[in-house]
């Protein structure tokens, strides 16, 4: 069984962020991930997840202005001081992933170096760890982010390679933009995929509005026994809760059933 959860960075975004909470376990989710927590206390987040009886499922160490810094030169000790507030949240979240953003160059404003990537990676790696946390990249598209380091899997691999601990995000949408073939990517690497995200291409709505073949994607994943969260990275092509109804394939059961994503599927 599959285990979907709502991207509270992308779908509810009819409601101001702290009401989407609620609207994803209206609509039966029982988990969320949005990348950046950091502009609210992590009581009030937690408070929310609690009530709504919701599990977070990864957000990202802080990342500025440039989406991340890990793989900034001469920045080595903002991104490590940025893991010390991502264990915070991380631990008062009841979450245990978290997206090392590489960054990206905004008009020359950062530097990015491979070595640099991989030094603060393995730091980073290490880190979480000790607090029970495990630390992922995701390859993102420079057609979505201009200018983001980590922007295909040639660059991922030698860095998947070096560090085993390392778990990746497969955005399938983006996986779609940098390769021309999403679910080869996903077959290729599924065996250090810790977090899958879907968006259809093109238009990045939700799956069945354009051309992936998101049959062969879920039927994969189920075939191979995926036990990860799935999540909605999509901008809804009209309104969150009329654009759900792609999910009722996947089997769709009641709320109250939703908990471990070992044991249930939305």
């Amino acid at each position: 069984m599959l285990n979907f959860n709502a991207h509270l960075g992308f779908q509810f975004t009819e409601k101001p962020f702290l009401k989407r909470f609620e609207a994803a376990a209206s609509a039966g989710f029982s988990a969320v991930e949005f990348p950046i927590p950091y502009d609210h206390e992590p009581s009030v987040l937690f408070d929310l997840l609690q009530e709504h009886q919701l599990s977070m499922v990864q957000f990202a160490a802080p990342v500025g202005l440039t989406k991340g810094l890990a793989a900034a030169t001469s920045r080595d000790a903002e991104f490590r001081g940025g893991l010390v507030k991502a264990v915070e949240y991380a631990n008062r979240l009841q979450c245990c992933n978290v997206h090392l953003m590489s960054g990206m160059t905004i008009a020359g404003a950062l530097c990015t170096d491979g070595q640099t990537y991989l030094d603060n990676l393995h730091y980073a790696v290490d880190y979480l760890a000790d607090h029970g946390i495990k630390g992922l990249i995701e390859v993102i598209s420079a057609t979505e982010m201009p200018g983001y380091y980590l922007c295909n899997f040639d660059l991922a691999e030698p860095v998947l390679e070096a560090i085993p601990e390392l778990g990746l995000i497969m955005d399938v949408y983006h996986a779609q933009l940098v390769s021309g073939d999403g679910l080869g990517l996903l077959k290729h690497w599924i065996d250090r995929i810790h977090h899958v995200q879907v968006a259809d291409w093109p238009g990045r709505h939700e799956p069945g509005t354009g051309r992936l073949k998101f049959a062969q994607v879920f039927s994969f994943l189920q075939r191979v026994g995926y036990e990860g969260w799935i999540g909605c990275e999509y901008r809804p092509l009209i309104a969150t809760n009329e654009g759900l109804s792609w999910l009722n394939q996947w089997g769709v059961i009641p709320k109250s059933s939703l908990r471990s994503p070992k044991e249930n599927s939305f």
